[in-house]
């Protein structure tokens, strides 16, 4: 990696020592990083936007967009809206294209711990395990933290989705000292086939662009992706902009990857249409617990609330007819192919499904 980092002209360098208490065989320092809050970055960006003139409408899910002569209509629930250009900056584009096949939907699991006192030195790093671990410090108002996190999996693919959880508790308390963790959660990000992240014009579509496939790199990739699109949409000429570019065609490099990663969803897709679950049934369930079960020739998405009442919805996936999988940790219907996530009751969370789970 050191050598490839002076290919790249990238100012780094072998250390014999890290600010973490993690064991390590060798390490790398690389120069100029910095760190800020995510949060406060998003805040800033929006209170800027608005004071160039521009508007930010929230509650306002996109269900169906149509690109006519002089224009894109952008249809929402409550409103309908029109633009000369659409850019599909939410994680993955919605509805049916080449990019759910082109990258693939993981979860990523993470903790903050109280520190006793300041660490020595701010910093961030990463390890190359696998399944790896990355770790940072925080500096909040009430003191230090520690930011650990890991141990991803692909969506709807793990049983236990407290397991992640565990995994990450013993992994910070065997390797750091802290007073008390005081928060858990858990992110998901996609996996594009070759590495590189698809920023650009949406293919086959005229004033139609796109971001998707970040790796898990969203702050850095996000705010590239700005740049890039701006000159994209302007047509000016942008060199990164040509590596990232969503049309292009990289078949011997990415093919292994995209085989590797689309066949569990393939599997998926035609297993669930032929497999039946013929063990649970709605008296088994106990509060809190959800599963797929066989109802009335229909598989149904059983959910018992705390209170003792079920929640039944269809257990099919809208976008292409996967069957959703219980996230018992979080508590949602999760899809194993291509990451539509859907509260108990079926509302969707996140696409690329353009709606949620139908109610029975």
């Amino acid at each position: 990696m050191l050598e490839a980092h002076e290919q790249l002209d990238v100012p780094s360098r072998s250390v014999d020592e890290i600010p973490f208490t993690v064991p390590f065989r060798k390490a790398i320092e690389i120069d100029g990083q910095a760190q800020f809050h995510p949060l406060k970055y998003i805040k800033g960006l929006a209170a800027a936007f608005v004071e160039k003139g521009g508007k930010i409408r929230t509650e306002a899910r996109v269900v169906e967009h149509e690109a006519k002569e002089q224009y894109i209509q952008i249809a929402c629930a409550n409103a309908t809206y029109r633009g000369k250009n659409l850019v599909w900056a939410t994680h993955i584009p919605p509805g049916m294209n080449r990019f759910s096949a082109l990258t693939a939907p993981y979860r990523s699991y993470a903790l903050a711990a109280k520190l006793a006192t300041s660490p020595a030195q701010m910093a961030q790093a990463a390890d190359l395990y696998d399944l790896y671990h990355y770790f940072r410090y925080h500096q909040a108002e009430d003191g230090y933290y520690l930011i650990v996190g890991g141990f991803d999996h692909k969506t709807g693919h793990e049983d236990d989705t407290e397991k992640p959880f565990d995994d990450l508790v013993n992994y910070a308390t065997e390797n750091f000292t802290f007073t008390e963790i005081v928060s858990k959660w858990s992110s998901q990000f996609y996996v594009p086939v070759d590495g590189l992240p698809y920023i650009g014009k949406m293919p086959g579509e005229e004033n139609i662009f796109v971001a998707t496939g970040y790796n898990g790199n969203g702050m850095t990739w996000g705010t590239l992706a700005g740049s890039i699109l701006a000159d994209v949409i302007l047509g000016k000429e942008n060199e990164l902009g040509d590596i990232v570019s969503p049309d292009r065609i990289e078949v011997t490099a990415s093919a292994k990857e995209f085989v590797k990663e689309n066949a569990d969803a393939v599997f998926h897709l035609i297993r669930d249409q032929f497999t039946a679950d013929n063990k649970s049934v709605l008296e088994e369930l106990l509060p809190g617990e959800g599963k797929v079960i066989n109802y009335n020739s229909q598989r149904v998405a059983a959910y018992k609330t705390e209170k003792g009442n079920l929640e039944l919805v269809s257990a099919v996936c809208p976008h292409m007819g996967c069957i959703v999988n219980f996230n018992n940790s979080e508590k949602t219907w999760d899809c194993p192919c291509h990451g539509s996530r859907f509260k108990t009751c079926g509302e969707l969370i996140t696409g690329p499904s353009l709606t949620g789970l139908k109610e029975i």
